[in-house]
């Protein structure tokens, strides 16, 4: 496996003298998208990974990569009022397996009725069915109102696939169920203003985790609420803090819960010339607690909090501006409900910290790319620091790796 790395991490430097090729984003309404759109009609974003994911030990396995997800947006301008209509569709009930991808330490959501762990769940075919209000009432002012049977809540930082930072590393977080989980609400409300550089909006929204029927539209009551406060400092750096109550999120924990997030998002080069250092680098912290209701003797209802379980998330995209970029990221979590042997045998649950670090490489391919499609070659490779009674379970030296082509398509 080390000669593997070495002689593909060898075989990127040998084209890292490949002239740059531009990455095309395209963000989700939950990114930066309040002001008055300039470019008017459609656009559209498509993304598809196709490789092969490894995940160490005798509790990994291997499969292949497909993650993916196709974007429409159209951009109107009625009057005062501006219209954005999103759709985004994800292909991955079709290209993963129906259990999720192999990933040592995620947990989240369910399959066949059980907790899914060690793997990270397949997206629903459908991730965002919404329609955005926007009016300036003011210069650098506006107001807006945006929801639909799909989308995401004012509450977390951009989901992981937006992120600049992760462009080149489509894997979800081991804390994306305590970051950015709800990118994919199955009903939500929000309505915000901003003024200037300050943003401030409000979520009511399904807070339930989407089942594994992967291809309907699931329907439930707007009973959760989210609010967030963003601040855009200055061109590439902005940050967010939000806090949300979800009602009963986990389909197999019964009990509401609270979520807290912040992070702060840092980008450079978008205006430099070609052949120039440009990075994005984000930091995430979020955190959940549970809240359990339960009667007591005089028939009244009392809640009851457990502990706070925290995530950190450090990560970062860069490049020399030479078609060469390199990915990182490190994670800090509280992790519970792995099902270790040790933990089964004792009472209530018990947390373990887990800590991983990822770093890779992605080359572009001017070959395989144009003005409108832009393809790459990617690897990285994740080590896990955990504790001796985790080691039990997933070995001493437990790691994910993952080697793929990755295609980004815009028009």
């Amino acid at each position: 496996m080390i000669r593997c790395i070495k002689l593909t991490l060898a075989s990127l430097f040998a084209l890292n003298s490949l002239p740059a090729v531009a990455q095309m984003e395209m963000h989700a309404h939950h990114g930066p998208s309040h002001e008055t759109p300039e470019s008017q009609g459609f656009t559209f974003h498509i993304r598809q990974v196709a490789g092969f994911n490894r995940q160490s030990g005798p509790r990994g396995g291997q499969s292949a990569a497909g993650e993916n997800y196709q974007m429409m947006v159209y951009r109107g301008t009625f009057g005062p009022v501006a219209l954005e209509p999103h759709l985004m569709t994800s292909l991955e009930p079709w290209t993963l397996p129906a259990k999720g991808s192999p990933q040592l330490f995620q947990a989240g959501e369910t399959y066949n009725g059980k907790a899914l762990v060690d793997h990270q769940h397949p997206h629903d075919l459908w991730m965002e069915i919404t329609e955005k209000l926007i009016f300036e009432f003011a210069p650098k002012s506006t107001v807006y109102v945006v929801g639909g049977p799909v989308g995401s809540p004012a509450l977390g930082p951009d989901a992981f696939m937006h992120r600049d930072s992760a462009q080149h590393l489509p894997w979800a977080p081991l804390g994306h169920h305590y970051q950015d989980s709800t990118h994919v609400s199955m009903g939500v409300l929000t309505s915000g203003i901003k003024f200037d550089i300050v943003e401030v909006a409000l979520s009511q929204f399904n807070g339930r985790e989407p089942d594994d029927k992967r291809t309907d539209l699931e329907k439930g009551k707007l009973d959760s609420w989210s609010s967030q406060i963003k601040l855009y400092l200055w061109d590439g750096l902005h940050g967010q803090a939000s806090t949300a109550i979800l009602k009963d999120p986990e389909a197999l924990e019964p009990g509401n819960q609270r979520r807290t997030t912040l992070s702060i998002h840092w980008k450079t080069g978008e205006k430099s010339s070609s052949g120039s250092f440009k990075h994005a680098t984000s930091f995430v912290y979020g955190s959940n607690q549970k809240i359990i209701t339960e009667p007591d003797t005089s028939n009244e209802t009392t809640d009851e909090t457990t502990k706070v379980r925290k995530s950190w998330l450090a990560e970062t995209d860069l490049t020399w501006g030479d078609g060469l970029w390199w990915t990182g990221r490190f994670e800090s979590l509280d992790r519970h409900g792995l099902g270790l042997r040790d933990d089964e045998a004792k009472a209530g649950e018990t947390d373990h910290t887990v800590r991983a670090l990822t770093v890779g490489g992605f080359v572009d391919i001017p070959a395989l790319s144009n003005s409108n499609v832009k393809t790459g070659l990617g690897l990285d490779v994740t080590a896990h620091l955990i504790d001796a009674a985790t080691r039990k379970d997933y070995g001493s030296n437990p790691y994910g790796s993952h080697a793929f082509v990755m295609i980004n398509a815009g028009w």
